[in-house]
């Protein structure tokens, strides 16, 4: 089978790039023939890629949109290259991660290609991506499903700002009045959280065609070997963003004891201002450690009492989670999302509700002070992962719905 793979990056760089480049790595090690089509966003994952001339450029920031607002809505040149290289590999099946343009659907429809999609985050059924409402809390009413997305131009909530709030508004009718996505015979969704709430969108004629698939860990992740020592810190690894909620993670840290170490991996917009809040509170016991690549990653899990994931948005799937669990290690989590699909409370970990500063702190505190309840739900952690998130899962569930689709579409394989 020859299928081709559509991202904006073509790297490592984040959990949506992470799972598409592995679903590339995991087909060709089945015998296809997979091809990648990304912007021009580098470092990328195979430096002399031969199919890298037909990467286009991307409209990345405010300042670039200004530039050339229209190539953020419908990006021709992408739409030029796509369908060259199109004819090029002359794929049996394409299946997106996440869209460049609009205007790629056009070429998937045009071209009578069978098209997949899963969907890492949002933007099909809200502007934003995030499912905040106003930017602070949880869309409960999902206010946008019958695709009135002005209410996010109206909330400004896009991080806030009207300039990010009217450009997500916009490009969401781009997306409905082109109907483009009738394109798209399949939408898969990491967790069922995501796939319920899809399913009540205008988003699919036909929702049982919105499905789950679980994203998976490698073969080689899954050859881990656990760690149920520690050195005695919990760890957070993620951007440092708002909606990740480290933020509460400091304010409970503030009223624990200081023998309690928190490790925080990762970068972001927020890291200046919790720095200075950790600063101005005397957490001498948080560490603020920066980027680090995939086996300082590594050491960091396998020396951690737990990870905590304390978002307060709509989490997906959270594939920290998972990469937690190999390492031998429990999961302190907000109960939102996809989260408590993987999270079960009191056995491989223990969940709070979104903000909650008070329960955060008791199950900090649970674990710190019940050291051989850590071991229990770290090796029950364990066991999930190496049973339900594996490669021969993945692979089982996602070739079962490419066969269909080629079915469907009277081609067979």
């Amino acid at each position: 089978m020859r299928v081709l793979l559509v991202n904006q990056n073509f790297n490592l760089q984040g959990g949506t790039e992470v799972i598409a480049i592995n679903t590339y790595n995991l087909l060709k090690k089945h015998g296809h023939d997979v091809f990648f089509f990304a912007t021009d966003k580098k470092d990328y994952y195979e430096k002399d890629y031969p199919y890298i001339k037909y990467f286009p450029h991307c409209v990345y920031s405010a300042k670039e949109y200004l530039k050339n607002p229209l190539a953020y809505y419908w990006n021709f040149k992408a739409e030029k290259l796509f369908s060259q290289m199109v004819e090029e590999v002359k794929p049996d099946i394409i299946h997106i991660h996440s869209l460049i343009s609009p205007s790629i659907l056009i070429v998937c429809k045009k071209k009578n290609i069978p098209t997949v999609m899963t969907l890492h985050m949002m933007p099909t059924v809200c502007p934003s991506t995030k499912f905040l409402y106003k930017n602070k809390e949880i869309c409960k009413d999902f206010k946008c499903k019958n695709g009135n997305y002005l209410n996010c131009l109206f909330n400004l909530c896009r991080d806030g700002s009207l300039e990010a709030s009217f450009r997500k508004t916009i490009l969401s009718y781009v997306f409905a009045k082109t109907n483009v996505y009738s394109a798209i015979s399949y939408f898969i969704c990491p967790s069922d959280a995501l796939r319920d709430y899809v399913r009540l969108s205008n988003i699919g004629e036909d929702k049982n065609k919105i499905i789950t698939i679980n994203n998976f860990l490698t073969d080689e992740e899954l050859e881990t070997k656990p760690n149920y020592t520690n050195k005695g810190y919990f760890l957070y690894l993620g951007r440092l963003s708002p909606e990740k909620g480290v933020q509460y993670l400091l304010e409970a840290m503030k009223d624990l004891p200081k023998d309690i170490k928190l490790h925080i991996v990762g970068t972001g917009k927020e890291e200046q201002s919790l720095k200075e809040y950790a600063k101005e509170h005397n957490l001498d016991n948080v560490e603020f450690l920066g980027f680090k690549n995939r086996e300082e990653i590594k050491k960091e899990y396998q020396n951690c009492i737990s990870t905590i994931l304390p978002c307060n948005w709509f989490e997906i799937f959270g594939m920290t989670n998972v990469e937690s669990f190999i390492n031998g290690k429990p999961v302190i989590a907000s109960n939102i999302g996809g989260i408590p699909e993987i999270i079960e409370h009191n056995v491989n970990g223990v969940l709070f509700e979104p903000g909650n500063v008070e329960q955060l702190k008791e199950c900090i505190l649970k674990y710190w002070n019940n050291p051989q309840l850590v071991v229990e739900h770290g090796k029950n952690g364990y066991k999930k992962a190496v049973t339900q998130y594996t490669e021969d899962r993945y692979y089982e569930n996602l070739i079962a719905i490419y066969n269909k689709v080629l079915k469907e579409n009277n081609k067979c394989f």
